[in-house]
């Protein structure tokens, strides 16, 4: 199932209104998606953050995620992956100077939650700003991805749980808004 912009502002307005604890149930269907499933644009947002983050962590994910210089908007997926095979994708952002930013490997594997199946998007070979960052996506309905976002601190042995994201995927036959940029 693939969405309208229209559309996927409605649902994801709906999972703003959700706590940690609803987005852990619907992460924990382990449903897993599939490249065709997600191929191309998708529209995002993030819903909940960890309340125990750190402050500078907040402030990253601000300047980094929700600022003017670029708000997040979604995600591309770009190239297949499958169990023994790596794809890629980038980060969408409403922004006149980088509108495609934060590049990520595609691959299967084992949650950090529960040990089971997910989609992992690995940002750690591209050495940016957000080099410790692996995100893992579930769908938990058709067309509608769950992700829990952690990223590796490089003083501490376990990961980080940093927050959930929605992501909707986009119907490829109602182009993408062209949003004024502020």
């Amino acid at each position: 199932m693939r969405y309208s912009e229209r559309e996927a502002s409605s649902i994801i307005e709906q999972f703003k209104k959700s706590s940690i604890d609803d987005l852990d149930m619907l992460f924990n269907r382990e449903a897993l998606p599939g490249f065709e499933a997600l191929e191309g644009d998708t529209a995002g947002a993030i819903l909940a953050l960890n309340p125990e983050n750190p402050w500078w962590l907040k402030c990253v994910i601000k300047i980094a995620f929700k600022s003017p210089l670029g708000q997040w908007i979604g995600k591309k997926f770009i190239t297949p992956f499958n169990e023994s095979k790596k794809g890629h994708g980038i980060n969408l952002f409403k922004s006149r100077y980088f509108p495609q930013f934060f590049r990520f490997d595609t691959y299967i594997k084992n949650a950090y939650v529960d040990d089971k199946p997910c989609l992992a998007l690995d940002y750690r070979s591209y050495h940016l700003l957000i080099f410790g960052l692996v995100d893992e996506l579930r769908e938990i309905r058709e067309g509608i991805i769950l992700g829990r976002a952690y990223y590796k601190f490089p003083w501490r042995r376990q990961i980080w749980f940093v927050g959930y994201f929605v992501l909707c995927v986009l119907d490829t036959n109602f182009p993408r808004q062209k949003a004024p940029i502020t």
